[in-house]
């Protein structure tokens, strides 16, 4: 699958509009690309492709799984977060209020048309095997209502940083986390808001598992993130 790219020097999008959104979920349901929604409470994977997307922009279906248990399990939640990776491409997108529908005559689930999508090229993710000991101390969405330990490293002047944090915490894309503390040493600490732009799973080199999310600033000045960049070495 390829993508055109809004911003020729950036590789990780964030869709808004249905004109952009809908071109991409298209080419996911003609390629028959699979889908994965990582269930809550350890209860699995399930996996999915897109059966039919709505012209207005209303509505997407999937197929539902031949497992029933994991059909209950996502009937169960009022928003899900479903994952592609076609080719060297992660796309992300959040479907709401799945419901239960015969398409074609074949079981399927149908959502809300996402409100938003997330296009991330995998290549950034090759610098997650940096030594931890680089990484910075983050207490993300520390003026929200929900804060959490994290670490980031990566930090880019575009804004683009790698967030590792716990995985049992959830973050959708588009997510802003408010008044994220980050510790600098031998400078203190700053605050920035963080959009979250993708978030997945992965194993770190002590073999234990955590979420990561790419995030950009929101109001970080320039030194800020070369304060950053510094930091990180």
């Amino acid at each position: 699958m390829s993508m055109n790219s809004e911003n020729p020097g950036s590789t990780s999008l964030l869709l808004r509009s249905p004109s952009k959104i809908a071109p991409i979920l298209e080419a996911l349901a003609a390629q028959r690309q699979a889908i994965a929604v990582e269930l809550p409470n350890n209860q699995g994977l399930f996996a999915t492709r897109i059966v039919r997307t709505d012209p207005g922009g209303q509505f997407i279906i999937v197929a539902a799984a031949k497992d029933e248990p994991l059909n209950s399990a996502v009937l169960a939640l009022t928003r899900l977060t479903l994952v592609a990776e076609p080719d060297d491409w992660h796309i992300e997108f959040v479907g709401v209020e799945p419901t239960a529908v015969a398409q074609d005559g074949v079981a399927a689930i149908r959502m809300r048309y996402p409100e938003i999508l997330t296009v991330q090229q995998r290549r950034q993710h090759e610098r997650r095997d940096a030594s931890p000991t680089l990484m910075l101390h983050c207490v993300a969405d520390a003026g929200g209502i929900a804060p959490f330990d994290a670490q980031i490293k990566d930090v880019s002047l575009g804004g683009i940083s790698v967030l590792i944090y716990p995985p049992d915490v959830m973050i959708e894309p588009g997510t802003v986390l408010v008044g994220s503390r980050i510790e600098i040493p031998g400078a203190g600490p700053v605050t920035v808001d963080l959009e979250v732009r993708y978030s997945e799973i992965v194993t770190l080199a002590d073999g234990s598992r955590a979420r990561c999310s790419g995030f950009r600033f929101l109001n970080a000045r320039e030194d800020i993130r070369r304060m950053l960049i510094d930091a990180i070495g």
